[in-house]
């Protein structure tokens, strides 16, 4: 069941029967990981033809309402309420994904090192996006943040000094990361240079403040920190960061940036890792609205597995650490989404799953405390 303020959100929107076919396809998406039409439509419970069904939902999908604006902004606003507190600066990332003819340009909020969507923009190209299509997809974040603190991040694509200057005059805090051929000028009346031919040194940020960066004019200047990371056993070429931005604590523009990488785990749950999203072929405003309940269903899987490795039972839904591995191997995400999964499997099967048990009277101790562990997830859920 959805959280209390989800339902508030969503019922201020969604008729009776719009609302609970919302409730229902978000539950299938939980359970199928499909973000396919067909796929939702073969499992939809209602005892109508096939055919039927399809059109229902496609007709369900097609509603005016079924954008982020309307469903999912509303939503945000009371999560930020209640997950973070008032003061705290929010990570939102600016990336990119492509698959097929299919072109996505998307804004995520970092939450538990994962990015969560919150606006996103179908580009009608293929290859990187322009000026104004990245205006386009900003725009309605900072309407939605205006009263937020917040810093906006950007890998090498994203490097336009243009986007730089749009964003000081929206008095917004930025990290952009730059290719090394861009050209700069370190000091006044010196001549420009490019980014790798600035001095580096492995571990030592290098910082120049208030630099003109390419020979543009009229587009002000900024600040730019040069981190080139230690070398270590499998990295014979260190990467080196070159990065725009209007902050001037280098530990701070570090600290924000590294958050970054936390779009292409993001990703690929959305994709090939949680939901499919490469199966979907629905039209461009069809496809918005199965994004939408996607991302629902994405954030309520991240909120549930937080509560889970809250209550120290996540060992009882998958592998949490391996040997040598720093990293746990399982996101909140993931923990969340089959814990779900997990105790459907119990309560479908419970009857076999109790004879099984009395015919191991030897374990006894250890269902014991799986099942203690099978209520506390109960609970998160």
């Amino acid at each position: 069941m959805l959280p209390s303020f989800y339902q508030s959100c969503l019922k201020s929107q969604l008729s009776a029967a719009q609302f609970i076919t919302l409730e229902i396809l978000v539950e299938l998406l939980q359970q199928e990981r499909r973000i396919s039409i067909e796929r939702l439509a073969t499992l939809f419970p209602q005892p109508i033809l096939f055919e039927s069904r399809r059109r229902n939902l496609q007709r369900f999908l097609s509603l005016p309402q079924m954008t982020p604006e309307a469903l999912w902004f509303p939503i945000v606003k009371q999560w930020f309420k209640q997950h973070l507190p008032r003061g705290q600066q929010l990570q939102i990332v600016l990336d990119r994904t492509q698959w097929h003819e299919h072109n996505l340009m998307m804004v995520s909020f970092v939450y538990q090192n994962r990015a969560i969507p919150l606006y996103w923009t179908w580009l009608d190209k293929q290859g990187q996006s322009s000026l104004r299509e990245q205006q386009k997809v900003l725009r309605p974040v900072f309407h939605l943040l205006k009263k937020r603190r917040f810093v906006l991040l950007g890998d090498r694509e994203f490097h336009s000094i243009e986007l730089a200057a749009w964003c000081v005059q929206q008095k917004v805090s930025f990290v952009f990361r730059l290719p090394k051929s861009t050209t700069v000028q370190p000091e006044t009346g010196a001549s420009f240079s490019r980014l790798d031919e600035l001095p580096q040194s492995p571990g030592v940020p290098e910082q120049y403040l208030q630099i003109p960066v390419t020979q543009k004019r009229g587009f002000g200047r900024h600040n730019l920190v040069i981190y080139q990371k230690r070398a270590h056993a499998q990295s014979t070429t260190p990467e080196v960061w070159y990065l725009l931005t209007n902050l001037t604590d280098v530990d701070q523009v570090l600290f924000f940036y590294d958050f970054r990488f936390c779009i292409e785990p993001g990703f690929k749950d959305l994709k090939s890792g949680g939901y499919h999203l490469e199966d979907c072929h629905a039209n461009p405003h069809r496809f918005t609205a199965l994004l939408v309940l996607m991302t629902i269903a994405y954030s309520l899987a991240s909120m549930q597995g937080n509560r889970i490795r809250k209550k120290q039972v996540q060992r009882y839904v998958g592998r949490v650490k391996e040997p040598k591995r720093i990293q746990n191997r399982h996101s909140q995400f993931w923990i969340g989404l089959y814990g779900s999964l997990w105790i459907g499997s119990l309560n479908l099967w419970s009857t076999l799953a109790h004879q099984l048990m009395t015919l191991k009277p030897q374990k006894r101790p250890f269902f014991q405390r799986g099942l203690n562990a099978i209520s506390l997830i109960q609970s998160a859920l």
